[in-house]
């Protein structure tokens, strides 16, 4: 039996600006995992404990995974099948079929509530992985990386690919995305091979680590009922042009407050890591005012407030608009005091901390 994990995910820094080209995210690893079993049986099945009472059968006809009736795991069959080409495009001979068990603990097991760590990159880098390890080939981050936005972009999906980079590296990683651009010529001229084998343009993944005292704290405020109200009543108040020229402003001062934030970590500069994070959460405040979005919910804003009265610094962590608040504490009495302010509140702590290295 094959057995292999992947992380969730949590921004940092740098959700909105990352989907372009160029333009850095700072992602955290975080340690609740996406958990994949493979091995060989005499026919093929796919079984998730998020779906008990549904096993989907799979075959092949020639060397293309098929299922026959409409299911929900497009993305697990769709990332069996890319390790499965690249496999063949090496000469590895595919003939076997394999049971695939699928677990996760990156939402709530009971409700079933999600946390918003990035289970759908999670389990494209963890079915990933189990496939390479039951052909015996090295789970490099960067070939699992490259072949997990493989599989998703196969499926039309998009986004900036930072949760399966985080997912895949594990840590703390500055993430700059592929140029989308670039990548769908790419793929029109290139085999498989070659697309592993060359480098991506705009593509960066640089691990980091956290300045020497400074821990992390996540919170969970659910998401908000009226949100869909709030954006409503601003949207009527924007136009194009004033949208877009919120968005140029935002990718720039976002920039230069991610670089700083990424020399601060490599620097071990505790401060200038806290003014980076305090920078980031006003900028995506304006960026939401300016697009008639709402990313910090009146929660966030309470996470956000009752950890800035004991000292730290915290701010939204990804979409925004209800899911998780992220915090930098400073010491295990702080992070405490937090965590109690934020439960009479309302707001779940987490057990989360990063995920420096594999559970493997």
């Amino acid at each position: 039996m094959i057995e292999a994990t992947a992380p969730g995910k949590l921004y940092l820094a740098g959700e909105y600006a990352v989907v372009e080209a160029g333009y850095p995210a700072v992602i955290l690893a975080v340690n609740q995992y996406l958990f994949v079993q493979l091995q060989p049986a005499e026919s093929g099945v796919i079984y998730s404990s998020q779906q008990p009472d549904l096993e989907v059968a799979w075959s092949r006809q020639g060397q293309q995974i098929c299922t026959a009736s409409p299911n929900p795991y497009q993305l697990i069959i769709s990332s069996m099948q890319v390790v499965e080409d690249y496999l063949s495009a090496l000469g590895v001979t595919i003939d076997t079929l394999y049971r695939l068990d699928i677990r996760s603990d990156l939402d709530d097991e009971q409700s079933g509530t999600k946390y918003g760590l990035g289970s759908s990159g999670a389990v494209t880098v963890a079915v990933i992985k189990a496939v390479l390890s039951y052909y015996q080939q090295e789970l490099a981050p960067l070939l699992v990386y490259k072949l997990a936005v493989l599989a998703q972009l196969r499926i039309a999906m998009s986004g900036s690919f930072g949760d399966l980079a985080a997912s895949s590296f594990g840590g703390v990683i500055a993430y700059h995305s592929v140029d989308r651009n670039w990548l769908k010529t790419a793929l029109e001229s290139s085999s498989i091979l070659e697309m592993v084998e060359q480098d991506w343009k705009g593509l960066a993944i640089q691990t980091l680590d956290l300045p020497d005292g400074l821990d992390l704290l996540v919170g969970w405020t659910g998401s908000a009922a009226s949100t869909d109200q709030l954006v409503a009543s601003m949207q009527g108040q924007l136009n194009q042009e004033e949208k877009e020229a919120t968005y140029r402003h935002f990718l720039q001062v976002n920039r230069t407050c991610l670089e700083k934030l990424i020399r601060a970590c490599q620097a071990n500069d505790r401060l200038a890591v806290r003014e980076a994070i305090v920078t980031n959460r006003k900028q995506l405040q304006d960026f939401a005012a300016g697009m008639g979005m709402v990313i910090e919910t009146p929660q966030l804003s309470r996470l956000c407030r009752l950890a800035e009265a004991e000292g730290a610094v915290a701010k939204s962590s990804g979409a925004g608009g209800g899911d998780c608040g992220i915090c930098l504490v400073e010491s295990p009495a702080q992070k405490e005091r937090i965590a109690q302010a934020w439960a009479e509140s309302g707001i779940v702590p987490l057990p989360l901390s990063i995920a420096y290295t594999d559970r493997e």
